[in-house]
């Protein structure tokens, strides 16, 4: 990826971090603290409560049935977009690479519980079942390449597990496709028109560009090393 792609790569995924992280501050000042004395349970729902209608209202519909689920998920998912551009990026990789092991193994339960809370979330839409299935199977197929990248590390076969965890962040950067492309939509038609379709298309064609990816790169390595050597020059003897 050319520096300039990277670069924007990693400034909207920190925006989107910041989308999700921006209930917390709420919740904490008028939730979770001033009620703390009557224990951690009153705390957790004040802070879920107060954080979600005062920082993301938007969302506050899922208070009822899933707020605390809802609540997590956005901690561990804003975590997560932070975290895995750091975790692919070369630069990270340098040097001690112990480093991109401990963040590696640091980041499967903040993948894990953002991406299996997404489903009951994405179930408590008021959208077309089609539409909320989307959000769902993106969260699954995110949970998937994380499986299928320890699966490959853990057998040695680094080249694999690097396919697989840029497909885990190609699924990660759906978040943040989904905060660009809703705005631009919303230009043109209604929000309640764009929305459903948004469950396919914040992850899909990332997976499209991945899955291309993969194959250019098989073909270059078969290119490598199916390539014979040169002739080498041999004179008749006088």
């Amino acid at each position: 990826m050319p520096r300039w792609g990277w670069n924007m790569f990693l400034f909207f995924s920190f925006l989107s971090a910041v989308s999700a992280f921006k209930f917390v501050p709420p919740g904490l000042m008028q939730g979770f603290f001033p009620t703390l004395h009557e224990g951690l349970p009153a705390a957790w729902w004040a802070f879920v409560d107060e954080g979600i209608r005062r920082g993301a209202d938007h969302v506050a519909h899922h208070i009822e049935n899933v707020g605390g689920t809802l609540a997590v998920h956005m901690i561990f998912g804003g975590l997560a977009v932070i975290l895995i551009p750091l975790q692919v990026s070369r630069m990270w990789r340098r040097g001690d690479r112990r480093k991109h092991v401990y963040l590696g193994w640091a980041l499967v339960p903040v993948v894990a519980i953002s991406a299996l809370t997404t489903p009951p979330i994405s179930f408590n839409m008021d959208y077309p079942l089609w539409s909320e299935a989307g959000f769902a199977l993106g969260s699954i197929a995110w949970f998937g390449a994380l499986v299928m990248g320890i699966y490959w590390i853990r057998k040695g076969h680094r080249e694999r597990h690097r396919r697989w965890m840029v497909m885990m962040a190609a699924l990660c950067f759906g978040a943040v496709s989904f905060r660009l492309q809703l705005p631009v939509l919303r230009l043109f038609f209604d929000q309640d028109v764009v929305f459903p379709y948004l469950g396919w298309t914040c992850w899909v064609p990332n997976v499209l560009v991945v899955a291309w990816w993969w194959q250019r790169d098989l073909a270059r390595q078969r290119g490598t090393t199916q390539t014979p050597p040169p002739a080498m020059n041999v004179t008749p003897a006088e």
